[in-house]
C-alpha cells in the first residue's frame, strides 16, 4: 500500500515539474479567460483532464 502511495505521490510531483508553465501560467492570470488561454501549453489530450474550464 505504501508503494501506491509514493507512487501516486511521485506521479503528482512530476506532473507539477513538466507542465510547470501551465500552472504558472494559470496561477498568474487575472481573468478565467486567460486561464482558458493557458491550455495551449498542454498537449491536446490532457487539455480535457488537466486543462482549465471554460
Amino acid at each position: 500500500m505504501a508503494v501506491v502511495a509514493l507512487t501516486i505521490v511521485a506521479m503528482t510531483f512530476t506532473m507539477q515539474l513538466v507542465y510547470r508553465d501551465f500552472y504558472t501560467c494559470v496561477s498568474d492570470s487575472l481573468t478565467k479567460a486567460g486561464q482558458v488561454s493557458c491550455n495551449t501549453l498542454l498537449p491536446e489530450p490532457l487539455r480535457g483532464v488537466i486543462g482549465v474550464k471554460e
